[in-house]
Order: C-alpha cells, then sequence, then structure tokens
C-alpha cells in the first residue's frame, strides 16, 4: 500500500510555492516554480492507493489552488485530528511540540518561529536552498510522527476511517 504526506508553504494571499511529499522516508520530493501545476500535482498522487496524511489545512488548500476534490478520490487524514483525539487537553498541538515530544530534531528550527524568514529566505535566491531543505525536513518528520503517534497509541489502519475527510 502506498501512502502520500504532503506539506504545503503558502504565502500570506494563499499562493503556494512549495509542495512537499514523500511515500516513505527514502521516496520523497518537491514542487515548485513552473512544477506547481495540475499535471505534476496528478502525478505525485498516482501511485497513492493507500492514506494521504498531512497536519493542518494543506489538503483544504491544495483542492482551492488546484480545483479537485482530492478528498473524494482519497483517504485523507489529517494528523493533527488524530493527535487531539488521542492526546486531548494538551497546551500545544503544533507539529514541533510532537517532534520536541518523540524527540525528533530539526536540522533548521527557526522558521518555525517566524513564517516570515521563510518567505524572505524563499525570494532571496542565495537563501533559497534553506526553505526547501526545511519543507523536505517537514514531510520525513511527519512520516516519523506518523510512525511514532501510532505505534505509540496502537493505531491500526481499521482505527482510520473516522479521521477521513469528507
Amino acid at each position: 500500500m502506498t501512502n502520500l504526506f504532503i506539506d504545503c508553504e503558502w504565502f500570506l494571499n494563499q499562493k503556494i510555492f512549495l509542495i512537499g511529499f514523500g511515500y516513505d522516508l527514502t521516496h520523497s520530493g518537491q514542487l515548485y516554480g513552473s512544477h506547481i501545476s495540475p499535471i505534476h500535482f496528478k502525478q505525485i498522487l498516482k501511485p497513492v492507493d493507500g492514506h494521504i496524511f498531512f497536519y493542518g489545512p494543506d489538503i483544504g488548500m491544495l483542492e482551492k489552488y488546484f480545483k479537485v476534490d482530492i478528498r473524494k478520490k482519497f483517504k485523507c487524514v489529517n494528523l493533527l485530528t488524530v493527535y487531539r483525539h488521542y492526546a486531548p487537553g494538551l497546551k500545544s498541538y503544533k507539529l514541533a511540540s510532537l517532534e520536541k515530544y518523540y524527540e525528533i530534531k530539526r536540522s533548521n528550527p527557526e522558521y518555525k518561529q517566524s513564517i516570515f524568514k521563510m518567505f524572505a529566505d524563499w525570494k532571496n535566491p542565495r537563501k533559497k536552498q534553506l526553505a526547501l531543505n526545511y519543507n523536505l525536513e517537514d514531510v520525513t518528520n511527519l512520516i516519523r510522527i506518523k510512525r511514532k503517534l501510532f505505534a505509540h497509541h496502537n493505531i491500526k489502519s481499521k482505527d482510520l476511517p473516522q479521521f477521513f475527510l469528507k
């Protein structure tokens, strides 16, 4: 079964400028620039016969941006919702909090403090690679967090339908 993990970056005007994706820890990639197109986006969806995992509003943003109904064609799971269900009452549900809890280190944590720094670096050709690395790390950490969260709470595929986006 092939799952997809996805993390998007967008400006305040909701224009997506970077889509990070991974099927597992060894197969990942990114779309940006002219590759952010419906054709390229459909290509990353092509091998998916399992779930699409994300954290936050990414699927809604992608549906709006590409004018597609992803949740109708795929089993989309917002890991934020799963996290809130299995760990109610926490002070923070930020992805950074989960990374800290599961001792997942970041090579460049500064964007967690200011998304505006990422916007500035994205527009600077000499610093764009920092934003690319950060987004790819978001994707791989999402895979790691999903694995740890599911193992910690003994979550199985049969438990997921209640979390599918409709």
